[in-house]
Parts: structure tokens; C-alpha cells; sequence
């Protein structure tokens, strides 16, 4: 009984070691109001990645910094978006407006999934006045790169600025994130991208 209470012990003291160690506080409102600023995130390292992961990265600007941003797009994948709608492949991505955050529009994003899955979700904001719509020509995501997007639409830089981004350069992905509730969404949370249904 001794040597399991020893080993148990040593088991969770690694995995607790682990996880202070994967354990990020969140800087800046780049991911509001999905992820905000003081929320605490704990990333896994990984090599698989799904359209709306949350992954950890090195800023392809500034090499001081990192940060948190969501899969769009995955390989093979193109993207496109007009007038605010999001499109990969010819599915558009589902969003239902939620209301107002200060001088924010808030919607709720929702990929696709097979029947009677739901694809995950996210909260996105933009600025309500003026109105602002990012528009581009379809970008084809290149084999190992992702499509990368801010929750923030109109305050944070991007794949729209930085294109498709290697995934050798992810650090992480983020799986459980909690902090402070809000109208929209829970204290903590699992998070999870969804399978893409093709083109």
C-alpha cells in the first residue's frame, strides 16, 4: 500500500508539474470576448490541428512575443470571406449575433459537424460604428501551414496580414481555459477544433 500511495504521489506531482508548466496567463484582448485578458490557458504540445483549435505561437512580428489565435483553416482548405461571412471551401461558417459588449457587436461562431455532432464555437466582436468588413480574394492554405484568425476581428493582426502560417511554428494547443464569466460564456472551459467536412 505504501509503495502505490509513493507512486501515485510521484504520478501526480509530474502531471501537476506538467500542467503549471503548459499553464499560460493571457496578455491583451486579441481573442475577446472568447478568451480575455488575465484568463489562464493550458496548451499541449501537438502536430494535428483542427479548424477552430485555439493555438499558442510565436508573434510572426515581434519574436518577444506570443500569441493565442484559432485555426480557420487547415491544409488544402481555401478560405474566403466578404462582408464579414466566412467561407472554407463553399461552406459558410455559421454566426448568430449575441449582442452588444461596449462599443462591440459580439457573435457566436459555429463550425459544421456531421449530424448529431455540433461543430465547437467561439464569440467574435467587432466594432460597431463605423461598421468594418474584411474582404479578400480565396487563399488555398498551402500542405503544413494553417489559416490563423483573432477572435478580436478589427484590433488584432493575422493570416489576413501574415498569410498561412507553418505549423512548425505552433507551440501549442490551447485545451482548457478559465477566468472571469461573462454574459456569453462560462468560467472554464475544454476546448476543441472539429473535423473538416471537405471542401
Amino acid at each position: 500500500m505504501r509503495r502505490f500511495l509513493l507512486s501515485l504521489t510521484l504520478i501526480t506531482s509530474m502531471l501537476l508539474a506538467w500542467v503549471l508548466t503548459r499553464t499560460h496567463a493571457v496578455a491583451g484582448s486579441d481573442m475577446a470576448p472568447s478568451i480575455m485578458d488575465g484568463d489562464l490557458v493550458v496548451s499541449i504540445p501537438t502536430s494535428s490541428f483542427l479548424p477552430g483549435d485555439v493555438v499558442l505561437l510565436q508573434d510572426p512580428l515581434d519574436a518577444t512575443r506570443t500569441v493565442l489565435r484559432r485555426v480557420m483553416a487547415v491544409e488544402g482548405q481555401t478560405i474566403t470571406n466578404a462582408k464579414g461571412h466566412i467561407k472554407v471551401g463553399k461552406r459558410r461558417l455559421r454566426a448568430a449575433a449575441m449582442g452588444d459588449m461596449g462599443p462591440f457587436l459580439v457573435a457566436k461562431e459555429t463550425l459544421w459537424a456531421k449530424k448529431p455532432a455540433v461543430g465547437s464555437s467561439w464569440l467574435t466582436r467587432i466594432q460597431a460604428e463605423p461598421a468594418t468588413y474584411w474582404s479578400a480574394d480565396p487563399i488555398t492554405v498551402p500542405d503544413s501551414h494553417l489559416f490563423l484568425m483573432a477572435d478580436d476581428r478589427d484590433q488584432a493582426m493575422d493570416s489576413r496580414w501574415w498569410g498561412p502560417i507553418p505549423t512548425e511554428r505552433v507551440m501549442g494547443v490551447v485545451r482548457l481555459r478559465w477566468g472571469e464569466a461573462h454574459t456569453w460564456r462560462p468560467a472554464w472551459e475544454f476546448l476543441s477544433g472539429t473535423a473538416p467536412l471537405g471542401a
